[in-house]
């Protein structure tokens, strides 16, 4: 089967996020399913052509060498355009300041007409697209009546590329949106928004739709609770339900690409390495013998949101911190407010917080802390409780989405990491503190059943083979046979 993939960043020549980690590593892993793919994203200008000046005929002629890029094999196609993906739109994502969304849904609308024209030139069997930013590809797919077979990966709802109709002002959006057909499947499920919503129109018009984990693809189908910090299908839970439904909803867990498989000899040295890294740690806090903890994420609301949260008056961040013993090292950059709060917070003798992506102390914190923090709102899929776990660093989790398919509570004599949930709000921040408790008595009283954890999750595959194997099973052929 051939495969068109398109995506808006795709590592190593773009990466934001999560989007961009499984770009470069899943269509590889399809490719060796003997599945033809081929990548399409946009040019940000990443990637730098050869200029040379070669003499000739008695004058010098420049010249520019362009080879086709490929990521492990698979050959990418870059759609290049001066106006919208360059210079200050070098970038995957813009965030207008005005309005949320406005510039990316005009250069991704853009990007979804050139993918139009390149899909009624190659004519692949599939077209596969990532998230909200190509939703409107499947509008027009379906006004220029293509017979290409639709799959569309969700890997976050809390983006979904809405805008209200007062400000839409690209060609493409008004005559999806004035569609008789297909213009319904435009809107966003919420009338009083008057908005269209690419995400929605996406889902509407696949003929499959997987997201990046089973779990988070059963809360996808159910309305947000706010008030126990459930996010659920964020507005468009009836649309994934009734995907859900007609069975063309698949959760798939991501992969994780290891340096090196995972062997006893391998673990002995990591050991002696984050022996090593814990020490070296240790150096920045007053109690060098305390229970380490790190943090390594974005502060922003879904990764950070539960730490500043307040119970009785005081942040659960502080109130981790006032446990006895307890020493909490962090690396972010966020939102102001969250990084202005850390500033306070790391002024304890038992806090430090790094407000730069450093990437060497980020490794650092992963290998050197005892336990790994993850206490997030959502997690579609989640990639550094699986990165935390390779460096023998147990995850303490919120059970929800992909952590719950990737983390396996500890028992006595199982399990690879420690987590928390709750059915309300106090219950959720509560949980998460006594989570930590309990964490930190396994490693202080119960040695050898933590490292059983550490081993565990040491040993625990993520491997991309086993994930191409289900997208060809449970969304190609399916796809294919619709």
């Amino acid at each position: 089967m051939e495969v068109l993939y398109l995506t808006a960043e795709c590592k190593p020549f773009a990466k934001a996020g999560g989007v961009g980690d499984v770009a470069g590593e899943l269509p590889p892993a399809l490719a060796k399913q003997d599945v033809d793919i081929e990548i399409v994203t946009p040019w940000y200008g990443q990637v730098q052509f050869s200029d040379y000046t070669v003499e000739f005929n008695n004058q010098s002629e420049s010249i520019e060498l362009i080879s086709q890029p490929e990521v492990d094999g698979v050959p990418v196609t870059f759609v290049k355009n001066a106006h919208y993906f360059e210079g200050e739109d070098g970038t995957p994502y813009v965030h207008s300041p005005d309005i949320p969304f406005k510039d990316d849904i005009l250069r991704f609308s853009f990007f979804s007409e050139a993918c139009l024209h390149l899909i009624k030139q190659k004519k692949p069997d599939i077209v596969h697209i990532n998230d909200w930013v190509l939703g409107y590809l499947f509008g027009r797919m379906e006004m220029e009546k293509l017979k290409q077979k639709r799959v569309l990966t969700v890997h976050n709802l809390g983006y979904q590329g809405i805008i209200s109709r007062d400000v839409n002002d690209g060609w493409s959006i008004q005559a999806i949106d004035q569609d008789d057909r297909i213009g319904p499947l435009f809107a966003d499920p919420r009338p009083e928004w008057n908005s269209v919503n690419a995400l929605r129109l996406g889902l509407e018009l696949s003929d499959h739709v997987n997201t990046v984990s089973p779990t988070y693809a059963k809360e996808m189908c159910l309305p947000e609770n706010p008030g126990a910090f459930f996010e659920g299908g964020k507005g468009l839970d009836e649309t994934a339900a009734r995907l859900a439904g007609e069975g063309l909803l698949t959760g798939i867990t991501n992969g994780f690409n290891y340096n090196a498989p995972p062997t006893d000899t391998a673990l002995d040295e990591l050991l002696t390495q984050k022996a090593a890294a814990r020490a070296e740690l240790s150096a920045d806090f007053e109690d060098r013998n305390g229970f380490f903890l790190g943090f390594v994420g974005r502060a922003v609301e879904q990764k950070f949101g539960l730490l500043v949260a307040t119970l009785d008056g005081q942040s659960v961040l502080e109130r981790i911190l006032d446990i006895p013993g307890v020493n909490v090292a962090v690396v972010t950059t966020g939102l102001p407010e969250y990084e202005s709060f850390l500033r306070r917070v790391s002024s304890r003798p038992n806090c430090t917080a790094t407000l730069a992506f450093d990437r060497e102390r980020a490794r650092s914190i992963s290998l050197g802390s005892d336990v790994f923090l993850m206490p997030t709102l959502f997690e579609p899929c989640g990639i550094t409780q699986m990165e935390s776990m390779s460096c023998a660093t147990p995850p303490l989790v919120r059970w929800t989405g992909g952590l719950v398919d990737t983390v396996i509570p500890h028992t006595e004599s199982s399990g690879t990491g420690f987590g928390f949930a709750g059915d309300t709000r106090v219950e959720v921040l509560e949980n998460l503190i006594n989570s930590v408790v309990d964490a930190k008595r396994v490693f202080d009283e119960e040695p050898e059943r933590f490292r059983t954890i550490q081993r565990n999750g040491y040993d625990t595959p993520f491997e991309w083979s086993a994930s191409a194997e289900q997208y060809v099973s449970e969304v190609y052929e399916p796809a294919l046979r619709a």
